[in-house]
């Protein structure tokens, strides 16, 4: 029988991260994929609130790669995301390789948009800073790098553990 998500508090931190990132995703960074006909009102709304309030640029004149990056949602956050979730309450093995490489793409990603964020000069500190897009950006940021750590970390456990070796973190580096 599985570990309980209960007992296994990392993997419950990235469960309710799971959670709460797939909604976000579909219901307002991906919408610009949605065809007018089939988008609700509100998604609307709540962009043009959320474009107001924060000042993005990212929703509403976007470098050129950004839109690479939405495509990296959609094709690898969205499938990865409605994996993870089950596999995480089942405790399935193969949930530290996964979440290595979203760990490590959404840390990279997350940085140019942090970069590049903190080079509007139009927006105001509120903006910038921990109660605006600099905490939302932020927080994103240490949720990829400490998962990237934490699944990197299992995984060397696991494979020095199948090869005699002595794990990197114990180490001492």
């Amino acid at each position: 029988m599985a570990t309980s998500i209960w007992s296994r508090k990392r993997d419950l931190v990235y469960l309710v991260f799971f959670i709460v990132h797939l909604p976000v995703m579909l219901a307002f960074d991906l919408t610009s994929y949605y065809p007018l006909s089939l988008k609700p009102e509100w998604m609307t709304t709540l962009r043009t609130w959320y474009i107001t309030t924060h000042g993005d640029r990212f929703f509403y004149n976007p470098p050129a790669y950004f839109p690479a990056l939405q495509f990296l949602e959609l094709t690898l956050h969205v499938p990865l995301t409605l994996w993870a979730i089950p596999a995480l309450l089942r405790n399935d093995p193969r949930v530290p390789l996964a979440l290595l490489v979203f760990g490590l793409e959404t840390s990279v990603s997350t940085l140019v948009c942090l970069a590049e964020m903190l080079s509007w000069g139009e927006l105001s500190a509120g903006q910038r800073g921990v109660g605006g897009l600099g905490g939302m950006y932020g927080a994103y940021l240490g949720v990829g790098v400490f998962m990237t750590l934490d699944c990197y970390a299992r995984l060397d456990r696991w494979i020095a553990g199948q090869r005699g070796l002595v794990p990197v973190s114990k180490k001492g580096v």
